[in-house]
């Protein structure tokens, strides 16, 4: 006796329509790399204040704070293109790394500053 599995299927979205299930459904990798993208156009513009506005210890911290988070990123990306990590410990993955890099930024701003 085979037995019927009933499939409910969710209602096409019509246009302009937002799916309210979006977040919840996106991968943690894809995540990681929009917060890539979003300190790489940060570390630009903290980059031209830098160069105009040198010696402001806020603007240095937050410049050092984008660069250490989009290198932990880019870390994690080179790590799985290389299937060095596999990608099912992504999620452990981009928060050991994000935990090693807050430790390299507080070891690097205690010795400059």
């Amino acid at each position: 006796m085979a037995r019927e599995i009933k499939i409910e299927h969710r209602v096409p979205l019509h246009w302009k329509e937002l799916d309210p299930y979006r977040r919840r459904s996106t991968h943690v990798g894809m995540w990681a790399w929009v917060w890539q993208r979003i300190s790489a156009i940060a570390i630009i513009f903290l980059l031209v204040l830098h160069l105009t506005l040198t010696y402001m210890p806020l603007l240095q911290f937050l410049l050092l704070t984008a660069v250490t988070f989009h290198a932990s990123l880019g870390i994690r990306v080179i790590l799985l293109d290389l299937n060095l990590v596999n990608v099912k410990y992504q999620k452990i993955l981009i928060y050991s790394l994000l935990a090693l890099g807050l430790a390299a930024l507080i070891i690097i701003w205690n010795s400059i500053y």
